[in-house]
């Protein structure tokens, strides 16, 4: 969590303040810490982060304009409702986006950012077997974003980060989480940090293939 003290944030600009909002209400979104149809109230939240409330409503609008947050009767912001077609569709999209990007990725990952990924991996597999939901969600997306900017691909990259804000709270929303091993299997993550090593275009999309198709099997029961 980013907080400020109040002489620190007097030093400076609204502009990096609303900045400095944004960013962490948009790393919420897309690490599971908000819930679709979570409000997110100004006045708590500028007390959390140690701002005034001007900056934070100015990232709140900024991410209503994105579509990542919505705002009630009550000029509220709040995480958008997740439905199953609203689902089906962001499914779709990611599955094409991260499709893409892992065939570029396993085209031009480097030993050092393919062993980033063995790390998020670790720490997901750590989170599972301790029960922290929250931290396998956080993970996973880390994990995603991760192959993303591997794949070189930096407009592909932000258009999936953007989607992400709406993903991560469907991960929220499904908790508590399926915990592994994924039925005697490989996690479809290992197998895609195979297939990157290997440079092996279709057996990266098989993998997320595999880890999309377990991820929509386990989430759509679960929505309204």
């Amino acid at each position: 969590m980013v907080a400020f003290t109040a002489g620190q944030s007097e030093k400076l600009p609204r502009r990096a303040l609303s900045e400095e909002a944004y960013d962490h209400v948009r790393r919420g979104l897309i690490r599971s810490r908000y819930r679709s149809g979570e409000r997110l109230v100004l006045r708590p939240l500028a007390a959390e982060l140690g701002l005034s409330p001007t900056p934070v409503r100015e990232a709140l609008l900024r991410l209503v304009s994105e579509h990542a947050l919505e705002l009630n009767d009550r000029n509220t912001a709040v995480v958008p409702a997740m439905t199953q077609r609203s689902f089906a569709e962001i499914h779709d999209l990611r599955s094409d986006l991260e499709m893409r990007l892992a065939a570029a990725a396993a085209q031009r990952a480097t030993d050092h950012g393919i062993e980033a990924l063995v790390i998020l991996q670790r720490q997901f597999m750590d989170a599972s077997r301790a029960r922290d939901d929250g931290g396998m969600a956080a993970f996973n997306a880390d994990f995603h974003t991760t192959v993303a900017t591997l794949a070189e691909l930096p407009l592909t990259a932000t258009i999936l980060r953007n989607l992400w804000m709406r993903i991560g709270p469907i991960y929220a929303l499904s908790r508590p989480m399926i915990h592994l091993e994924h039925e005697g299997r490989p996690h479809p993550h290992e197998d895609l940090i195979a297939a990157l090593r290997q440079r092996d275009v279709a057996a990266a999309q098989a993998a997320v293939a595999r880890d999309f198709e377990h991820a929509r099997r386990w989430i759509e029961p679960r929505l309204s």
